[in-house]
């Protein structure tokens, strides 16, 4: 897996920064529909995309590729990444730094185009997933 560049992860902070500013810029103006409380939770997180037929936490031979986390709560995550990514079910693992690392299966239910080639999204956490 190859791990993005010094003046991505700039270009990422950036966006996540200006994403920040205008959820609480936006604060107080629209209804939220949240479950659960998200609280700030940036790190770089592993993605996989598990294939169709195996159970979840298996990956097998998928490639996986990094993503950049914005916020989590107890239902689900935000995280942006360069790319368009489809719907659907994802093997993610929220802090791959950790020796004991925290592997979920998700489901993308979001998605929008914010800046600078960078999309982002909102995962429900569907279960725990061992690896």
């Amino acid at each position: 897996m190859d791990q993005p560049s010094e003046k991505m992860n700039k270009t990422a902070i950036e966006v996540l920064d200006m994403l920040d500013r205008w959820s609480d810029k936006m604060a107080g103006h629209h209804t939220q529909k949240r479950q659960y409380h998200r609280v700030t939770y940036r790190t770089m997180m592993t993605v996989y995309q598990p294939y169709a037929d195996q159970m979840a936490g298996e990956s097998q031979e998928s490639t996986g590729f990094t993503v950049w986390s914005r916020n989590i709560s107890r239902g689900g995550i935000g995280f942006i990444y360069t790319g368009q990514l489809p719907l659907g079910k994802y093997l993610m693992c929220l802090d791959p730094e950790q020796a004991g690392k925290l592997w979920f299966l998700v489901d993308i239910v979001r998605t929008r185009k914010v800046h600078d080639k960078f999309w982002e999204y909102g995962a429900k956490l569907l279960e725990r997933a061992s690896i």
